[in-house]
């Protein structure tokens, strides 16, 4: 963003004319929230910068439109900047008043306020709050009005959605041009609120960055064509499942054979097969060589024939964790070199060496934080810079699971999944993503697009999960359930914007 603010002044553009744009947006979020303003009183928090004016413009807009408009800045007005104070001239020439920042005038005007515009700190601020602005963080979330936060609010940082202190619960933000990371990683995505999006008309340069829309992702959805047969739909093997682990197994073949794979084939522990063949009759199942619990490496000459006909494989679930277990799922991704999703215990056998690079397939591994920490411990930085290192230095796609997940390519693609709710914070609904993503995969799709697509679903199956039921209700058998019905919403959604309300962002992040 700052290289677009100077790129904005290398063309010509006034900052007043941007900060015109910015004001006349979050005055448009601000007369949506209150349903109309004339006649409600309402209070603005400026800082000193852009942030501020920005605020300022959003007022004066409001004031126009007869609601009570009152300011207060955390410096003197005529200790501002030239644009800030040219913004201070509009509040007052529209009727409003603007004062210096004083914390208890602030409380008692909070404390009367139908609405208020957070404009203290902008993206580029981090660290704990000092000053004026800690107290007027404090006194926007004392009072009761609720808060249009301006570009990010006030105390979360804008590059890594750190909160040092205190910081705003905004209501709705408004942000310019593009989302920032700060809006979508926590605990900062928290505060955000409905996030909007206003384009001002910065000269913004294309990012690899961005956050996943259902419009550019339903036309990924692989639909059944009426040529196809079973195996020309995609073949997908699931290796996993040990003694007293059948479930994991079962999970990943119900949420495959909701995603379109032709043929499923469940290759599992002998001890357990039959258990898992009757649970997804769909399914074939291949019995494989065990001992101590879990299957040894001879499963390679067991999987042979099919792993010459897989489109994809996924392995891990419910596998254990024994020796000859590690051995055989290192076996299995050395033999078969298409598209391959790696989770759970499969990910525990590659260690922190992950011999993936020199794989002919596309890997695609899924890992929640604590596997992540195990298999990258030296890695530091933001999620998003955690898994764009090692997509890069694994040659793998990388699947951070969590709030919110975070797929990245080696490549230097990167995109954040905005669906999901607490209730995939359950055993089993990992086991659901790796055969909903397997399935993809054997379908065609690329690691990159079979990984956005199947968090983007798995995340809004778990949302409509919890609706027909209970936050506290869903289990990982639901989100499989409600996979169809996320399939039908993404591909009647064709490219307008998210479902329910959600107010997913645009897919670049700045």
């Amino acid at each position: 963003m700052q290289a677009a603010d100077r790129a904005a002044a290398e063309a010509g553009i006034p900052v007043a004319t941007l900060m015109g744009r910015a004001g006349s947006a979050v005055a448009l979020a601000a007369v949506e929230l209150a349903g109309g303003v004339a006649g409600r009183r309402v209070v603005a928090l400026a800082g000193k910068g852009h942030n501020g004016g920005d605020a300022l413009e959003a007022l004066a807009r409001l004031a126009g439109r007869g609601a009570g408009a009152e300011a207060l800045t955390t410096h003197p007005p005529e200790a501002l900047g030239e644009e800030e104070r040219r913004c201070v001239a509009l509040v007052r020439a529209a009727g409003g008043r603007v004062r210096p920042f004083d914390p208890e005038l602030a409380g008692r005007l909070l404390a009367d306020a139908d609405l208020a515009i957070d404009g203290l700190l902008g993206t580029g601020a981090s660290g704990a709050p000092r000053g004026a602005a800690a107290a007027g963080i404090a006194a926007l979330n004392a009072a009761g009005a609720p808060v249009v936060a301006v570009d990010i609010p006030s105390g979360v940082d804008g590059a890594s959605g750190a909160v040092a202190a205190e910081a705003v619960d905004a209501r709705v933000t408004v942000t310019f041009q593009a989302i920032k990371p700060g809006h979508v990683l926590p605990p900062g995505s928290g505060r955000v609120g409905r996030l909007v999006v206003a384009d001002i008309g910065l000269p913004l340069a294309e990012s690899r960055w961005g956050v996943s829309e259902a419009g550019d992702l339903a036309g990924l959805v692989p639909l059944p064509q009426g040529e196809q047969h079973k195996r020309s739909r995609g073949v997908l093997l699931a290796v996993g499942g040990s003694t007293g682990m059948a479930g994991a197994p079962t999970l990943v073949g119900l949420a495959a054979r909701r995603t379109g794979a032709g043929l499923l084939v469940l290759a599992v522990p002998a001890s357990v097969a039959e258990r898992v063949g009757a649970a997804v009759p769909e399914a074939l199942t291949v019995a494989l060589p065990e001992a101590d619990g879990g299957i040894t490496p001879d499963a390679v000459d067991t999987c042979e024939r099919w792993l010459d006909e897989a489109g994809a494989v996924a392995i891990g679930p419910g596998l254990g964790r024994s020796a000859a277990t590690g051995e055989a799922v290192l076996a299995l991704l050395a033999r078969y070199q298409g598209p391959a999703v790696v989770d759970a215990d499969g990910l525990f056998a590659l260690g922190t060496g992950v011999p993936l690079r020199d794989r002919g397939g596309a890997t695609l591994v899924t890992p929640h934080e604590g596997e992540f920490a195990r298999m990258a411990p030296d890695t530091t930085g933001t999620r998003l810079h955690r898994a764009a290192d090692r997509a890069a230095a694994w040659g793998a796609t990388v699947l951070l699971k969590g709030n919110h997940t975070v797929v990245a390519e080696p490549d230097g693609r990167l995109a954040i999944n905005p669906t999901g709710v607490p209730a995939l914070a359950s055993g089993g609904t990992g086991d659901v993503l790796t055969g909903l993503c397997g399935a993809l995969l054997a379908q065609g799709l690329s690691g990159f697009d079979g990984a956005r697509l199947g968090a983007w679903v798995h995340g809004r199956a778990a949302a409509l999960a919890t609706a027909d039921l209970s936050p506290i209700s869903v289990a990982a058998g639901d989100v499989a359930a409600h996979l169809p019905a996320a399939f039908t919403e993404l591909t009647l959604t064709a490219g307008r914007g998210g479902p329910g309300g959600r107010g997913l962002p645009p897919r670049r992040i700045a």
